[in-house]
């Protein structure tokens, strides 16, 4: 068949090759199939810049969601927080965050062992002699899996005895999500809780004589001008950085998650066709559109019908906020895979009946390939794995043990081989036999990678350079490195040549296509 035909009918079901109108893309594995050369040679100053969008907050006021492209259209969902003025005071995440509180009760007696010799530090102890003594101190009671906190416990040592104790700090941040009618309400609560004078003055000054508000938004911009196309919005409840899903856009529909409710627009208009209350509040999941049902996890998994939005079932044996949904095609029939919190999990896509579970599951999208699948579990036990799917369940062939920390970034297939670049782990590994090629320690950490034109394109360093490696199995073989001051935890999109990032308030759009111009 003519190579332009095909191109027009995929169009013609709603979805062309440069569109990656989901999460992860038009396949939901992170391989982009525009054939486009890109360039692997860039000057001082990074790519060049097409345009940047209007304001869109990030972080606490905005998410960590990603965005997708459809028919040279962006697309994003966010619930947009303000702070509005008021006689009320509130105690949210972002003061307890703003007070310098970490949980760490996860850490047996960590929190004690800090307090006792944060109180005993000599304030005379300063510059290079603290260092040496907080760094000897760090190295002899932290290990693998605390070691990422040496940052937050060095800063509480060098303030001594002027940090707020930590038992103090804990009880705050159990009154997150409080609201006081008054100040002088919010002060009386202070006073009868029997806080420390140093800890009722910084609890003071974090809280601000306003209150958190917030609308769900989903936006729509021009993929050659960066313009602001139009904006749907809806009245919501403050969700913080938790609601950091990415919509998904099928058969001229936006499919899109905000604080508490889920929402179906016209993708050229932006005028809503439904609005479903969704199970939990403030994911990251992102849905899945399959065979007329929107699946998403919102602390449970659940379907909806795609055409006014009715719950159809829920799993509410499922638990999670951050993983999405999967098909897994097989003899001529769809089955639902999810990553639960600690599951893989198996589902008739129609009813949610479960057929099949085994360990793993986490914060990472499992991503599919024939009837093989690949998952970055929570579970530092299992790691990377890949398993051989059947009617009766997973079979797990391999697995690579890794640290249980930063384990949302989600694996790619390609060319027989798995590429993942997470948790400061970048490697690849063989799909048939488990056999590792290639394994680097580098700051990749959380966003997804993703690989085209035969390179595996990851945000290293906190989103601030993009990194290409070859796609390769032969070696870590870096081929270019450039600057594009992105976020860390949202996943880049390749759509036609065209790199789009997400930075603290705006969109920006890059050029990495060879060509001199983008058709």
């Amino acid at each position: 068949m003519n190579r332009n035909l095909l191109l027009y009918l995929g169009c013609a079901i709603g979805v062309c090759a440069a569109d990656w109108n989901q999460w992860r893309g038009a396949d939901r594995n992170g391989v982009v199939v525009d054939k486009i050369q890109l360039l692997t040679q860039f000057d001082d100053e990074g790519p060049r810049q097409l345009w940047k969008s209007d304001k869109i907050p990030s972080n606490d006021d905005g998410g960590h969601g990603s965005l997708v492209v459809w028919k040279n259209r962006i697309y994003m969902a966010i619930v947009w927080h303000e702070d509005i003025p008021s006689d009320k005071r509130e105690i949210n995440e972002l003061v307890v965050r703003k007070l310098g509180f970490r949980n760490i009760r996860g850490y047996k007696g960590l929190a004690e062992k800090i307090e006792k010799v944060r109180v005993e530090v000599n304030p005379r102890l300063r510059g290079v002699k603290f260092d040496e003594w907080a760094d000897n101190w760090l190295k002899e009671n932290l290990d693998n899996k605390s070691e990422h906190l040496s940052g937050w416990i060095k800063s509480r040592l060098k303030k001594g005895k002027l940090a707020v104790p930590y038992f103090e700090l804990e009880k705050v941040s159990k009154m997150s999500g409080t609201t006081f009618d008054s100040d002088q309400d919010f002060k009386e609560w202070i006073r009868k809780e029997g806080f420390g004078e140093l800890a009722a003055k910084e609890i003071i000054k974090a809280v601000p004589a306003s209150v958190r508000a917030a609308k769900d938004v989903v936006v729509c911009i021009d993929g050659d001008t960066g313009k602001t196309l139009w904006r749907s919005e809806a009245s919501a409840e403050p969700a913080g950085r938790k609601a950091s899903s990415t919509p998904c856009v099928v058969d001229g529909k936006v499919f899109a998650a905000g604080g508490r409710h889920a929402y179906c627009v016209n993708a050229k208009t932006g005028v809503k066709l439904w609005v479903t209350e969704l199970p939990g509040k403030g994911t990251a999941s992102s849905f899945l559109v399959h065979d007329g049902k929107a699946y998403i996890m919102a602390g449970k998994l659940v379907a909806l019908d795609a055409e006014t939005g009715k719950e159809l079932w829920r799993a509410d044996k499922l638990s999670a906020s951050n993983s999405s949904p999967v098909i897994w095609n097989h003899s001529g029939r769809a089955r639902l895979i999810v990553s639960a919190r600690s599951h893989l999990v198996c589902l008739e896509p129609d009813t949610g009946e479960i057929i099949w579970q085994t360990d793993g599951g986490g914060e990472s999208t499992p991503v599919v390939s024939g009837d093989w699948l690949v998952a970055y579990s929570k579970n530092e036990k299992i790691g990377l794995a890949g398993y051989k799917l059947t009617e009766q369940g997973a079979k797990l062939l391999w697995s690579h043990p890794l640290e249980a920390r930063r384990t949302q970034s989600s694996p790619v297939i390609y060319q027989g081989h798995v590429y993942l670049a997470g948790g400061e782990n970048q490697m690849c590994v063989d799909l048939i036999s488990g056999k590792i090629r290639w394994q680097e320690k580098r700051q990749s950490t959380i966003s997804s990678p993703l690989i085209s034109d035969g390179k595996f394109i990851v945000m290293e360093k906190k989103g601030s350079e993009l990194v290409m490696l070859k796609a390769s199995p032969h070696a870590h073989q870096e081929i270019a490195k450039t600057r594009v001051k992105a976020m860390w935890c949202p996943s880049p999109v390749l759509s036609n040549g065209r790199l789009y990032v997400r930075r603290d308030d705006h969109i920006a759009c890059f050029n990495l296509s060879s060509k001199a111009v983008i058709p």
